[in-house]
């Protein structure tokens, strides 16, 4: 039996990173140094991935950042089950959890701020925080952008850049 996800406001910015990157790793894409040096920090600091276990693999501007650990696959898997009850508070948790998404597939555009790849439930974890959403194809809309924003700003890396 896998032992359960140790919960802390970092672990749940991880697990919203593997949510939008499931896979056998625990990966990240992005251009944004700061995004990659933080998950290799995160991995560090939170699991004990050694330095050399990060593998960063560059494509053009994008980096892919990831590490192999079957283990933490397991208990992010598991995690993941658990959303509604883990991420019912508008808390540190829920916010780092929600930024991770942002940071990874969110953005803006001339319909407002939008999270794309949201599953179904995403959309009833943000529902009971109040955060209303509208989707649109692959982007679900934030209907009441201003409590989403409140949500991460503080944990977000790219949430400043997009609102200013």
């Amino acid at each position: 039996m896998t032992q359960k996800l140790r919960l802390t406001p970092d672990t749940s910015y991880m697990l919203g990173i593997y949510r939008c990157n499931r896979g056998k790793r625990i990966e990240l894409s992005s251009s944004d140094d700061d995004m990659i040096a933080r998950f290799a920090k995160l991995a560090m600091d939170e699991f004990g991935i050694e330095p050399n276990k990060i593998i960063i693999d560059s494509e053009g501007k994008v980096k892919k950042t990831f590490f192999y650990n079957s283990t933490m696959v397991k208990r992010f898997e598991k995690a993941l089950e658990r959303r509604v009850n883990i991420f019912k508070y508008a808390n540190a948790y829920s916010g780092n959890y929600f930024a991770a998404l942002f940071d990874c597939n969110g953005g803006k555009d001339a319909k407002g701020i939008f999270l794309k790849g949201m599953d179904s439930v995403d959309e009833v974890v943000l529902e009971r925080l109040n955060i209303h959403t509208d989707k649109r194809g692959s982007k679900d809309y934030l209907a009441n952008q201003s409590a989403f924003i409140t949500l991460i700003k503080d944990y977000s890396l790219r949430i400043a850049s997009i609102i200013h």
